[in-house]
């Protein structure tokens, strides 16, 4: 059985990539703290990375029962219109920053498609089939 390749990069599934400042779960004594992390989701998950080269993900998680949306709350500073949050009832929730309010938006929107492809996955079996 083969290995799966780290990074991700080299498989045709990656929707969309690229660096995103994610708030670190532990605030410190100065508040949160933002990293900036290269992003990538894919059709099932989201993983990030310290940077492009990386070959291990410094963490990863399935997108399924998440949901994203843009929240202007998480920061104070200018960057604050680039922020999104992504939540799943009984996890861990997620949050970010873009470069800037169009990239936010456009993370936002491709998770949100996304989500909606897998859950049109899932086939209904109560319907009668007509012959």
């Amino acid at each position: 059985l083969e290995e799966i390749p780290w990074p991700i990069q080299d498989s045709g599934n990656i929707l969309k990539q690229g660096y995103l400042e994610k708030r670190s779960r532990e605030p410190s004594f100065f508040g949160s703290e933002w990293h900036k992390r290269w992003c990538v989701l894919t059709q099932r998950n989201f993983l990030y990375y310290a940077n492009e080269k990386s070959k291990q993900p410094k963490g990863s998680f399935p997108i399924e029962h998440y949901q994203a949306h843009l929240d202007s709350q998480l920061r104070k500073d200018s960057r604050k219109k680039c922020c999104f949050q992504l939540l799943c009832p009984g996890k861990r929730s997620y949050e970010f920053a873009a470069p800037s309010p169009a990239e936010a938006q456009d993370w936002v929107e491709q998770i949100q498609f996304l989500l909606k492809d897998l859950s049109s996955l899932t086939i209904p079996c109560d319907e009668d089939e007509e012959e």
